[in-house]
C-alpha cells in the first residue's frame, strides 16, 4: 500500500454538543480511547498468555472551551440553571446544585468533533459520540497572561441497543 501525504491532517475542530457549537477552544481537543482486556493463562503455559479478550472500552473527550460564557457553563454542567433577573434582563447568573444522584446517561447527548478545514456538509472525518455527558468537573484559572478556559471532560456511553460507543466518519453511512 502506498503512502499518501493527503492522509496527514491538522486536528483543529469545532465541538458540537446536542447540535450546539460550544465555540472556540484553546490548547487542543483530545480524544482518549481505552480498552480493558483479560489475558488468559493456564498452568501448562506458565505466565505465557494463550489468548486475550476485550472486557470493555471507554472514550473520553477533553475540550478546553475558550468561550467561557454562562450559556456554555449551563450546557456542560449537569444540574446548572441559568437565571435571568425579572426586572433587569442584563443581570444573569448560573446556579449549580451539588448533583448528588444525577443520572448522567439520562442527560447524555450527541458530541461531534468536526474538522474546521472541512465544510459543515462533509462529515467524512467527524468523530461522533452518540451518548456523551460531562459530570461537570472542570478547571479554569484567572491569570494575567492567559485566556480563561473551561477544561471539560466528556465521557461516552455505549448505546444500550446498538452497543455503539463512538463513530469515526459520516455516521449516516449504512451497510
Amino acid at each position: 500500500m502506498a503512502s499518501d501525504t493527503k492522509n496527514v491532517k491538522l486536528g483543529v475542530c469545532s465541538v458540537l454538543f446536542d447540535g450546539v457549537d460550544l465555540g472556540y477552544t484553546k490548547g487542543g481537543v483530545e480524544v482518549a480511547v481505552s480498552t480493558e482486556t483479560h489475558k488468559v493463562t493456564v498452568d501448562q503455559f506458565g505466565n505465557t498468555e494463550i489468548n486475550e479478550y476485550v472486557m470493555g472500552r471507554t472514550v473520553k473527550v477533553t475540550c478546553p472551551l475558550a468561550e467561557t460564557t454562562l450559556g456554555n457553563l449551563v450546557k456542560v454542567m449537569p444540574g446548572a440553571t441559568l437565571i435571568t433577573d425579572g426586572a433587569d434582563a442584563t443581570k444573569k447568573k448560573v446556579e449549580v446544585t451539588n448533583g448528588v444522584g444525577r443520572d448522567l446517561l439520562s442527560v447524555a447527548k450527541t458530541l461531534v468533533l468536526h474538522p474546521v478545514a472541512l465544510p459543515a456538509s462533509d462529515k467524512s472525518e467527524d468523530f461522533t459520540v452518540p451518548l456523551a455527558a460531562t459530570a461537570g468537573a472542570m478547571t479554569f484559572a484567572y491569570k494575567l497572561d492567559e485566556e480563561r478556559v473551561f477544561k471539560v471532560e466528556f465521557t461516552g456511553y455505549p448505546d444500550p441497543v446498538s452497543k455503539v460507543l463512538f463513530v469515526v466518519g459520516d455516521e449516516t453511512a449504512t451497510v
